[in-house]
C-alpha cells in the first residue's frame, strides 16, 4: 500500500531559534484585519514570521493553523482537506454532506465567535481558474461574516489579494517587508555566532535582496566554517532553489535572464523565447527575486547581485552552450542599441572572435576613448593566439592597459570629448602606413592618439603616438609609421603649450622634407606633412617668432572641413589677434563662427574655436562682441581661461580670479591656458590693489612662460600692468617682444592709484565702447542706448576716476585696471 501525503497539515510550525523577526510584521499580522496575505519565495521566512506571530498570542485566541500540500491543487482536495483541519481544530461541526465546500462555507459563515484560520503555503490551492475561484469564494466569505479572519501565506500574488481589497480591509506583508535590512543581518550573525561587520552584513543583505533563509543558510554554514563569513556559500543554496524548481520554463527564464545586468520584458523575450515569458516574468518578479525599477516609462529588471552570480555559475556549469548563446544574443542587442562596449564584452564571452575584431575596428576611436577600461577588460579574456592575430585586440590587450591611469575614487572625473567620426582621418592614415604586408598594430596605435587628442586626453595621445614611434623603429615592417607617429607627437605638444617640447619633435629627422608642402617634396594632403605644418605654424605664433607669419602661410589650405582644418583656422585667428587691426580680426571672427558649423557639435574642436572667437574678439578690443559670443559658452578646461580673461575685461576681478584658480585645478590644462590664467590671476589682483599677491601670481605665470616657452598669452596683459609687475628684471622684460611693445605715450602710463569707487557694470560697458567712439553718440548706437543716458553714465565714469576728458579717462581707465586697451598689448 503506498501512502499518500495528506492535504494539510495541522500542526503549527516551530520558530528556528537562530531567527530575527521584525517587530513591525508582528504588529501588522496582530492587527485582525479580515484578510492577511503573507506573499515571498520560498525561504523568504512567511512560515517563520506566522510561527512567531502564532507564539505571541493568547491561549484563548482561536486559531487554526493549516499548511497546505500539493495534493491540494485539486480544488474538491483543498475543500476536503479544509474541512478535515478545521473538525480536527474544533472549529466546526462534523461536515455531514458529500460537498465539502458547501458544508465548509455554510459552517464558517454561522460562526459567532471570533475565529483566525491560517493558510500556508497557499500557492498549492487551485491552479489558475480553480485558484481564482477559491480566492473568491473565501473573500465573500470573510466579507460576510465580521467573525472570521483570514490569513494566508503564500508564493505567489493571488486573485484574493488584488480584488479581495476591493471589498474588505487587506494588509499585504510583500516580500519588501520580508527582506532582511544589514541590521537584521547584522542582528542574525550575532545570533548565529558568526563575526560579521557592517560591511559585511549589508554586503550580504543587499547581495542577496533581503532573502532571509539564503542569508541564514550563509551564516549558518559559515558557523560550521570557524565562525567567519564565507560568501563562497552563497551559490549552493541558490543551485539547490534552481534545482527544485517544478518548472524547467521557470528554471531557463531565471538562468538565462540572469546573465545580462538589467533586462527588460523585450530583451527577456529575446533571450528566453518562450510563449509563457511575460508570465514566467510576472511570477519572478511577484516572488521578490526582482529588483524592479521604472525608467524612462519602460520597466526594468535584475536579479540581487550575489543571486545573479550564483544563477550564472549555475548556467555557466551545467548549460555552457545556452550561455554561448545568450551572450550572442545580447551582443546583437546592443548592436542593435548603438552600445559596441557591451555588444564587444558579450561577444568575446560568446568566442566569436571575428565579431569582436569587426566591433573594434568599426567603433575603435569610441571605444579607446569613451570606454577604455572596458575594451582592456575585454580584451583580457580573449585567449593570447586568438589576440595576436587581431591588431587592435593586441595593442587593447598589451599597450591600451599600461596608459590608463590609476582608478581614484576621490578624484573628480574627467569626462571625455566626443570624438565624432575619423573616417577620414583615418583612411588617410591607412593609405600612409597600412596595405599588404604591413602590422594593422600601426594603425590602431597612430587611430589611438588621434582619438585621444580629440577627446581632450592629450597625455594618452602621446603614449599611443610615442608607441607607435617606438614600433617603427624596432620592426621595419612599421617605418611608414615613423612620420606621422612623429607629427603627432610634434602637433600634441603644440596643442599643450609646451613650445620648446614640439619644436625638438619638428627638428627630428622623420620629419624632414614635411615641414614646408611647397617644395613637392610632400603632397598637400599628406597627414604627416599637414599636421607637421600646423604644429610649427602654432608654435610660431605661441612663441612670437621672427618667422611666424611664414609659418602660418606655410600651413596652406586642407580641403577636407575636419578637426585638422579647424586647427588651422585656428591659429590664423591667433595670428589675427596679434595684427592690432580690426578689420582682420573681424576677418579671422567671422571664419571662425563659420568654422564651427563644420565640427561636430559639442567636440573639442567645436569648442576649440568658439573659445578662439572670444579671445581673438578680447584682442582685438571687441569686448561687446566678446561678450555675446560667449553666451551659453560651456565651462569646461578649454573655456576657463578665456572667460577669466573676459571677466577681467568686464572688470569683474573676483570671476576673473575663481575662473583661473578652477582652471589650474584641473589636470588636463595646457601650459598655454595655465600662463592665462595665472595672468589672469596677476591683473586681477593687481587691479584690487593686491600687490603681494599679483606678484606672486606674476611669478607663476613667467616660470610657466619660461619653461614652457610661451609668450603670446603675455600680450593678453595690459602693459602698464606687466611694467609694474616685472619691476626692473631684464630677463622679464625681455620676454615681451620688442617689435609688440606699445609706443604711444599713453600706453606707458603707469599709475598705480586705485580707484576711490568702483564703476558699474554699465559704466564698465561705456567706457570700453568709448575706447572705440570719439564721443557719447556713437556709444549709443553701439550699446542701444540714448544719447543722454550715456552722457549721465559719462558724468559719472569721469568723477569716479577724477578725469575731465576723453583722452584723460581712457588712460586712467588703462593704469587703473579699469578698461581693455584695444588691441590687449598696443595699450598700457
Amino acid at each position: 500500500m503506498i501512502d499518500t501525503a495528506p492535504p494539510v497539515v495541522i500542526k503549527r510550525p516551530r520558530a528556528p531559534r537562530d531567527v530575527v523577526v521584525d517587530p513591525e510584521l508582528l504588529r501588522l499580522l496582530g492587527s485582525h484585519s479580515p484578510l492577511t496575505v503573507v506573499r515571498g519565495p520560498r525561504g523568504f521566512g512567511k512560515t517563520t514570521l506566522v510561527g512567531a506571530w502564532l507564539d505571541t498570542l493568547p491561549a484563548d485566541e482561536e486559531v487554526v493553523y493549516l499548511r497546505l500540500t500539493r495534493a491540494c491543487n485539486d480544488p474538491a482536495v483543498f475543500w476536503q482537506g479544509l474541512a478535515d483541519g478545521l473538525q480536527a481544530a474544533g472549529a466546526v461541526e462534523p461536515v455531514a454532506g458529500a460537498d465539502h465546500r458547501t458544508e465548509v462555507v455554510r459552517l464558517l459563515a454561522a460562526r459567532t465567535r471570533p475565529l483566525t484560520v491560517v493558510l500556508d503555503d497557499y500557492h498549492h490551492a487551485g491552479r489558475q481558474a480553480d485558484a481564482a475561484d477559491i480566492d473568491d469564494e473565501l473573500v465573500e466569505l470573510v466579507r460576510q461574516n465580521d467573525h472570521l479572519f483570514l490569513v494566508v501565506a503564500t508564493r505567489t500574488s493571488r486573485v484574493l489579494e488584488t480584488t479581495g481589497s476591493l471589498s474588505i480591509d487587506v494588509t499585504v506583508i510583500s516580500p519588501r517587508e520580508l527582506r532582511l535590512s544589514p541590521a537584521s543581518v547584522a542582528a542574525l550573525a550575532a545570533r548565529t555566532g558568526v563575526t560579521v561587520g557592517e560591511a559585511q552584513a549589508a554586503r550580504l543583505a543587499v547581495g542577496f535582496g533581503g532573502w532571509p533563509a539564503a542569508i541564514r543558510d550563509v551564516l549558518v554554514r559559515s558557523r560550521g566554517d570557524g565562525g567567519r563569513l564565507n560568501l563562497a556559500l552563497a551559490d549552493q543554496y541558490i543551485a539547490t532553489m534552481v534545482r527544485d524548481l517544478r518548472h524547467e520554463a521557470v528554471r531557463s527564464f531565471m538562468l538565462r535572464t540572469a546573465v545580462p545586468d538589467e533586462f527588460d520584458a523585450e530583451l527577456a523575450g529575446r533571450i528566453a523565447p518562450d510563449e509563457r515569458v511575460l508570465a514566467i516574468l510576472r511570477n519572478v518578479r511577484s516572488a521578490g527575486l526582482l529588483r524592479e525599477e521604472v525608467r524612462d516609462e519602460r520597466r526594468v529588471y535584475s536579479y540581487p547581485p550575489l543571486v545573479r552570480q550564483a544563477l550564472v555559475r549555475v548556467l555557466t556549469e551545467s548549460r555552457p552552450e545556452e550561455l554561448r548563446e545568450v551572450h550572442a544574443t545580447l551582443m546583437d542587442w546592443h548592436l542593435q542599441g548603438g552600445d559596441p562596449v557591451r555588444a564587444i564584452v558579450h561577444a568575446v564571452h560568446a568566442g566569436s572572435w571575428d565579431a569582436v575584431e569587426r566591433l573594434m575596428e568599426e567603433h575603435w576611436p569610441r571605444l579607446i576613448t569613451q570606454e577604455p577600461w572596458a575594451v582592456v577588460a575585454a580584451a583580457q579574456l580573449i585567449p593570447p593566439e586568438v589576440a595576436a592575430t587581431h591588431p587592435r585586440l593586441q595593442v587593447a590587450r598589451d599597450e591600451v592597459g599600461p596608459a590608463l591611469p590609476a582608478q581614484d575614487e576621490t578624484a573628480l572625473p574627467v569626462p571625455p570629448w566626443p570624438t565624432g567620426d575619423l573616417q577620414g582621418i583615418t583612411a588617410e592614415l591607412r593609405a600612409q602606413v597600412a596595405g599588404p604586408g604591413r602590422d594593422g598594430t600601426a594603425l590602431a596605435l597612430l587611430q589611438w592618439g588621434v582619438a585621444a587628442v580629440m577627446a581632450g586626453d592629450l597625455a594618452t595621445g602621446l603614449y599611443a603616438f610615442g608607441r607607435c614611434r617606438e614600433r617603427g623603429h624596432e620592426r621595419a615592417a612599421l617605418a611608414g609609421a615613423v612620420p606621422p607617429a612623429t607629427a603627432g607627437l610634434a602637433l600634441t605638444h603644440a596643442l599643450l603649450g609646451d613650445v620648446e617640447i614640439a619644436r625638438a619633435w619638428l627638428a627630428d629627422p622623420a620629419l624632414t622634407g614635411l615641414r614646408a608642402g611647397a617644395d613637392g617634396r610632400s603632397a598637400p594632403e599628406d597627414l604627416a606633412a599637414t599636421a607637421t605644418r600646423i604644429a610649427r605654424a602654432l608654435v610660431a605664433v605661441d612663441a612670437l617668432d621672427d618667422d611666424l607669419e611664414e609659418a602660418v602661410d606655410a600651413m596652406g589650405e586642407r580641403h577636407r572641413r575636419d578637426e585638422l582644418w579647424a586647427l588651422t583656422v585656428f591659429v590664423r585667428a591667433a595670428r589675427a589677434g596679434l595684427s592690432g587691426h580690426s578689420g582682420e580680426v573681424s576677418r579671422w571672427a567671422a571664419h571662425l563662427r563659420a568654422a564651427g558649423h563644420y565640427l561636430p557639435r559639442a567636440g573639442l574642436a567645436e569648442t576649440l574655436v568658439r573659445v578662439a572667437l572670444v579671445d581673438v574678439l578680447l584682442d582685438g578690443g571687441m569686448a561687446v562682441a566678446a561678450r555675446q559670443a560667449a553666451q551659453d559658452l560651456p565651462v569646461s578646461v578649454v573655456s576657463l581661461s578665456t572667460l577669466a580673461r573676459l571677466s577681467l575685461a568686464d572688470g569683474d576681478y573676483p570671476r576673473a580670479v575663481a575662473h583661473a584658480r578652477t582652471g589650474l585645478a584641473h589636470p588636463r590644462l595646457s601650459q598655454r591656458a595655465a600662463l592665462d590664467c595665472h595672468l589672469a590671476i596677476a591683473s586681477a589682483q593687481h587691479a584690487l590693489g593686491e600687490r603681494m599677491a599679483a606678484r606672486r601670481a606674476f611669478e607663476q605665470a613667467v616660470e610657466a612662460a619660461v619653461g614652457s616657452g610661451q609668450r603670446r598669452p603675455l600680450l593678453g596683459m595690459r602693459y602698464a600692468t606687466f611694467l609694474q609687475l616685472a619691476g626692473n628684471d631684464a630677463d622679464v622684460l625681455a620676454l615681451w617682444p620688442e617689435r609688440f611693445r606699445p609706443t604711444s605715450a599713453e600706453a606707458l602710463v603707469t599709475t598705480t592709484t586705485r580707484p576711490a569707487e568702483p564703476l558699474s557694470r554699465r559704466e564698465r560697458q561705456v567706457l570700453d565702447a568709448l575706447a572705440r567712439h570719439s564721443g557719447a553718440v556713437g556709444v549709443a548706437q553701439e550699446l542701444g542706448l540714448s544719447v543722454n543716458t550715456v552722457k549721465t553714465h559719462l558724468r559719472a565714469v569721469y568723477r569716479k576716476l577724477g578725469v575731465g576728458s576723453r583722452e584723460e579717462a581712457l588712460v586712467a581707465a588703462v593704469s587703473r585696471g579699469q578698461a581693455a586697451p584695444s588691441p590687449l598689448w598696443a595699450k598700457g
